[in-house]
């Protein structure tokens, strides 16, 4: 029987911890559901870790494994999992974290409770140290209270995608990921609310391991941080470019482009410095970008004068945010 709820694990170069990611997967206590275990591509053991734990299962649900044959990046990963789900409800997970045994559950309750009306349902999560040590409670945004593109406008809600399910038809309605994407959570939320809307189940629902600027800028050289800088920027800027192709299609692009057009403004004047092969060609960036605050312009270039010391900023900027939210 073809089951009505996809599970995905997506995993990249994650073996010390894929096996209980895995677990977690099989282990739901939910109806029959289709665990989709999907490789990026790894060149470690992640995909044989996958086929052996599949290979093993023998309960009630669907264990299918897959692997893409080059490595394809967050978007296209997505895509390809999207193609290969075979639900019409898509539970995420990334394959260094831990779902709860209730997670599929009580999300496929809120999506049944909404008559199935629903395109996005996040949940809280447990904040975990990369080692595995629970630090506490990680409250995302009530997006029941996001009832309208007027509310996104105003104010974006603060997203976690690993905690994120979404329906099906959703990905039909608008259409694959753009290649480049590196961050489909806030992407998904927009699309929601041009569609069927979106919940926030308060119960922590994943264990969310520690990564990414939190931990990763910590120590990071001024030459490491430059080079994450340059593919957050090329991230951000598809992400915009991926907001304006949808809202195009839902017919309320104006609305979004006008609520976005500072922040993609920004972005292009950091693509621009980045680019800059010398200090001349830095201050013309710095000066052509006209419609970006002249004192946010000067920050960026110090922090390309000093990326060291940028990196420490960001790595304490990340990690006030993500204090804020935890309780």
């Amino acid at each position: 029987m073809r089951p009505r709820i996809t599970l995905a694990v997506l995993g990249y170069n994650q073996s010390p911890f894929i096996d209980d990611a895995v677990r977690s997967a099989l282990g739901q206590v939910c109806e029959p559901v289709e665990v989709l275990l999907s490789d990026d591509a790894s060149t470690d053991t992640t995909y044989a870790r996958m086929q052996a734990l599949a290979a093993i299962y023998c309960g009630p649900h669907q264990a299918v494994v897959r692997r893409n044959e080059r490595n394809l990046g967050i978007g296209e990963h997505y895509n390809a999992v999207l193609r290969a789900a075979r639900g019409e409800l898509i539970v995420t997970m990334a394959g260094d974290d831990i779902s709860l045994p209730q997670r599929v559950d009580l999300t496929a309750r809120a999506w049944d409770a909404s008559a199935g009306q629903l395109d996005l349902i996040a949940c809280d999560l447990i904040d975990m140290s990369h080692d595995g040590v629970d630090l506490g409670l990680l409250r995302v945004d009530d997006l029941a209270q996001w009832r309208s593109l007027d509310n996104w406008v105003r104010r974006r809600p603060y997203v976690v995608g690993a905690g994120h399910s979404f329906s099906r038809r959703l990905f039909e309605r608008f259409g694959p990921l753009a290649p480049e994407v590196g961050y489909e959570d806030q992407i998904n939320m927009l699309r929601a609310l041009c569609g069927g809307g979106a919940v926030t189940l308060h119960t922590p629902l994943v264990r969310y391991r520690r990564g990414g600027v939190s931990g990763g800028m910590r120590n990071a050289s001024g030459k490491e941080y430059v080079a994450w800088a340059r593919r957050r920027n090329s991230t951000h800027l598809a992400g915009h470019e991926q907001w304006l192709a949808d809202a195009k299609l839902a017919g309320c692009y104006e609305l979004v482009r006008a609520a976005t057009r500072s922040e993609y403004e920004r972005e292009l004047f950091v693509r621009d410095l980045l680019a800059a092969t010398d200090l001349s060609d830095r201050f013309r960036a710095v000066r052509d970008a006209r419609g970006v605050n002249l004192g946010w312009r000067l920050r960026k270039l110090l922090y390309w004068r000093w990326p060291g010391l940028a990196a420490r900023i960001r790595y304490l900027q990340a990690r006030s945010k993500h204090l804020r939210h935890r309780h």
